[in-house]
């Protein structure tokens, strides 16, 4: 739905303060694409930045803080069986007493919203054995649900008693993500219990940015000056993708983005799916990791975490060693001798130069990123490195030796993995700490135009009430690249007729579009090549009905986590009830 809340009411800066004092606490939430959790603190907590994280209960469960895995686990009847730590545990024990062909396991779903360019709520996605379709806003849905009721049992727990309607939930997308998808994050909230008005979206690099900007001390590295005029990147380097935003800091201690939020599908994964590559050689088998995660998900889960650890430390030199699972040797179709150079009874051993070689890709495309954003924009005071991948200290090094960057400040958190939640909290409680952004696109209505000859195509003329028309021109509102404050309003006004009977309670549809690279006065079409349907904006009758004439103003922030509507009857000054519904 279109943004009706606290986020856009067109309150001056001068409102700011009060509006710390709206919630009695925030929750932050991080659907991620390996891990997710959620962090809290109410308003007298958060004065001391105390945060507090969740705890994760569970045989396997390694560091109760930490994120658990993104798992959904549905039963024979496609119903919710488990999330998490315990979805991982279940599977497993169905796995042992072969009942698992009846479940279906839900893992790394988050990056389909980034792979899909429009992505709306019919969409579908497979579980990790390819064995049923479900719909994607009910899996997100049921993993919000999930973390949701696990932070208010966690409440409970501590003895703490807030009002319902006096918590908001900040939900984390990154920076990279079309409208589409983060509206579609914003709806499986709704639809996981969240009330809208009580929802807040938060992009991931700002999240983290906020954090390192108020709370230096809580730096691996120093600081030095976030004083105002200073420009930064903040690099999010998560399990799916790499995320960037660059600030600079203003007068008023508000971030202005100077760059377009960047990235990439060059998270964590990438070296992992290196790392199969390695496997599938060397035991000659491209599916014997899938074997295992069918027949033993708990060796195969060991593995995995145990690859993630050794991803965090790369040695110098020598060879690294994995714990091997017994069980993975029966898909080998090779001869592997005990006492070989990478494999024994009870472990894989990899040459550090060959270990090194599966980042080689994510690094050398963040690092072509980086350049490319410093060509535009010139030189910046630092950088910062957050995100569970930018725990590999290799990659940290790795960038930071890069020639070009040498002339600048890298910085990281002590916990880089866990910034990102904390900074969500401080959002909510300040959600104008972002000032400005600039526009990933330009923005636009498809709009009739009487037709001229010289500039309109003859196969866009046709005839409407008399008149020669051209059809499905593209009307902008905002173009791509402008600097957009957080209450700036871009406006259209247009006219509607409900003289019929009919029409008098018929709800008046407009489509928005989204394009980039269009220039300025250009005349474009919403039907061209490259303009792709954001969503379709539906202003909904008064209890009355439509007057005979409807003059009405639509009113959009762009300058916001994700794209504000409202909507006025100019005639009698009313406000309309708005839907924003994704194609």
């Amino acid at each position: 739905m279109a943004e009706q809340t606290k986020q856009h009411t067109g309150e001056s800066d001068s409102n700011l303060d009060s509006s710390k004092d709206e919630w009695d606490l925030v929750v932050a939430i991080d659907i991620g694409t390996r891990y997710s959790g959620y962090a809290y603190s109410d308003k007298k907590e958060i004065k001391k930045h105390n945060f507090h994280m969740n705890k994760w209960m569970g045989d396997i469960v390694i560091d109760q803080t930490a994120k658990a895995p993104t798992v959904v686990l549905l039963d024979r009847d496609k119903k919710f069986d488990s999330f998490g730590y315990q979805a991982e545990e279940r599977y497993a024990e169905h796995v042992e007493k072969k009942t698992h062909l009846d479940y279906y396991r839900f893992r790394n779903f988050k990056m389909w919203l980034y792979k899909e360019k429009e992505v709306n709520e019919d969409l579908k996605i497979p579980d990790d054995k390819n064995s049923v379709l479900m719909s994607a806003i009910d899996i997100f849905s049921l993993a919000i649900k999930e973390i949701k009721e696990h932070f208010e049992e966690a409440l409970k727990g501590r003895g703490v008693s807030i009002k319902a309607d006096k918590v908001l939930h900040v939900v984390t997308v990154p920076a990279i993500w079309s409208e589409s998808a983060k509206n579609f994050m914003k709806k499986a909230a709704i639809k996981a219990g969240i009330p809208e008005l009580q929802i807040l979206l938060a992009l991931e690099p700002e999240t983290a940015a906020l954090f390192c900007r108020i709370l230096p001390e809580r730096m691996l590295t120093p600081v030095g000056n976030f004083e105002p005029g200073s420009k930064y990147m903040v690099l999010d380097l998560g399990g799916g993708t790499l995320d960037i935003v660059v600030h600079e800091i203003m007068e008023d201690n508000t971030l202005v983005e100077v760059y377009k939020a960047s990235g990439g599908p060059w998270g964590g994964t990438v070296v992992d799916e290196e790392f199969k590559k390695f496997v599938y050689k060397l035991f000659d088998n491209e599916s014997c990791l899938e074997e295992l995660w069918k027949i033993a998900p708990l060796d195969a889960l060991d593995l995995e975490r145990d690859f993630e650890a050794k991803k965090r430390n790369v040695r110098a030199s020598g060879k690294l060693t994995l714990r091997l699972p017994q069980r993975l040797k029966m898909f080998s179709n090779t001869n592997i001798q005990d006492g070989n150079n990478s494999v024994t009874l009870e472990h894989m051993y990899i040459e550090n130069d060959e270990f090194k070689s599966f980042f080689t890709a994510a690094k050398n495309a963040i690092i072509k990123i980086i350049e490319n954003i410093l060509k535009e924009i010139g030189q910046i005071d630092s950088v910062i490195l957050v995100g569970g991948f930018s725990c590999s200290k290799f990659l940290r090094d790795e960038v930071m030796a890069y020639p070009a960057f040498s002339n600048i400040k890298f910085l990281s958190p002590f916990d880089p993995g866990l910034v990102v939640l904390q900074g969500a909290v401080l959002y909510g409680y300040n959600p104008q700490a972002v000032s400005a952004r600039k526009a990933r696109y330009t923005y636009g209505m498809r709009v009739m135009r009487h037709f001229n000859p010289t500039i309109h195509p003859e196969s866009k003329c046709s005839m409407v009430d008399g008149n020669l028309v051209c059809k499905d021109v593209f009307y902008t509102v905002v173009y791509e690249g402008d600097l957009l404050r957080y209450d700036d309003e871009k406006t259209y006004k247009a006219m509607s007729n409900h003289t019929s009977k009919a029409r008098k309670s018929m709800p008046i549809k407009l489509e928005l579009f989204q394009a980039k690279d269009i220039d300025r006065d250009q005349v474009v079409f919403a039907t061209d090549e490259g303009m792709s349907s954001v969503g379709k904006i539906i202003l909904w009758p008064p209890e009355k009905g439509w007057p005979d004439i409807v003059i009405y103003e639509l009113k959009f922030y762009f300058g916001q986590t994700n794209i504000g509507i409202e909507c006025y009857e100019t005639g009698n000054n009313i406000k309309l009830k708005t839907t924003f519904e994704l194609d």
